[in-house]
């Protein structure tokens, strides 16, 4: 059995955990992501990473190396994140890898945060058996991960399979990457409660209302959430048939905190898309909720441990 480190840090919050190399998480912390940004973030994964290392050396387990998935664009070559994301401060041009070395000899490989699900939830979860597949993370952000014959399309240099920022609406709402219409406007947990709270507002209501708040009242019927959660839906499963057009997918698995229970988000979005796109292309494509739930960010960073040494 081979055991790596694996580290997912996201807007909200880093899961860190030890996997072994049959998917099991033997020991995890999950905390919440600094505000500060960069310089507390790292003073916490050091932290992390410290304590895991302590822990796995008590239990006689040998690590092969510390992986790392990031929000954001990440040179995957560089280990370095190019282009941070406005859900985390500073943290464009972080070397991970350096900052990491600093303190410890055990190499070190940083991917993409979806990218590491989607190596997850192929290697363990829904994506199993599947040689075309598509990861969307619907959290804070969306998130995509695309393998083609089951490897990663990475682009140039690592910054592929961008699909939150896939444009689905040229005259919607302006996005955080300068676009407008963007599939995270519509989908992602921050644009789900956004709706809401403008919605509100105009009927002079409370606006203090979470993305899970807006779940909960569409699930009891509230006139506003079942508008949010229509355009939700509908602007998601838009840019699912763009995907399965471009991609020619055999499954597109949903994960992130957004899917968490999300069986009922699957459901509708199965409803829409069987009457939308080249039924050629569609109807063939299986919608997944992610098997993995919480733990495929951290248990696909430390794939990464024994995936890539071999290659290192």
């Amino acid at each position: 059995m081979v055991y790596g480190i694996g580290l997912d840090i996201g807007g909200t919050k880093v899961a860190a955990g030890i996997v072994s190399s049959d998917g099991e998480v033997l020991f995890k912390k999950t905390v919440p992501t600094p505000e500060m940004g960069k310089e507390e973030i790292l003073t916490l994964v050091k932290t992390i990473i410290l304590e895991l290392i302590e822990w796995a050396d008590s239990h006689k387990v040998r690590l092969e190396g510390i992986g790392i998935g990031t929000a954001g664009q990440v040179d995957f070559n560089k280990r370095k994140v190019i282009s941070g994301t406005p859900n985390i401060q500073n943290w464009n041009g972080v070397n991970l890898q350096e900052e990491i070395t600093v303190y410890t000899d055990l190499p070190v490989f940083v991917d993409n945060d979806v990218n590491v699900l989607a190596l997850a939830e192929h290697r363990f979860g829904a994506a199993q058996g599947y040689q075309e597949v598509i990861c969307l993370a619907l959290g804070t952000g969306i998130g995509g991960g695309i393998l083609t014959k089951g490897e990663l399309i990475r682009g140039a240099w690592g910054g592929g399979a961008e699909l939150g920022h896939m444009s689905i609406d040229i005259h919607g709402e302006a996005c955080n990457c300068g676009l407008r219409g963007c599939l995270e406007t519509y989908a992602s947990g921050t644009w789900i409660a956004k709706r809401m709270q403008k919605a509100r507002e105009e009927k002079g209501l409370p606006t203090n209302v979470t993305s899970r708040d807006v779940f909960l009242l569409y699930q009891n019927g509230d006139l506003l959430a079942t508008q949010v959660i229509e355009t939700m839906i509908h602007g998601l499963s838009y840019g699912i048939v763009n995907l399965i057009h471009l991609f020619n997918p055999q499954v597109v698995v949903l994960g992130g905190g957004v899917m968490s229970k999300g069986q009922w988000i699957i459901d509708l979005v199965n409803k829409k898309i069987s009457t939308m796109g080249m039924r050629s292309l569609v109807d063939s494509v299986e919608l997944k909720l992610s098997e993995l739930e919480n733990d495929s960010g951290l248990i696909g960073a430390a794939m990464q441990a024994w995936l890539y040494n071999k290659k290192a």
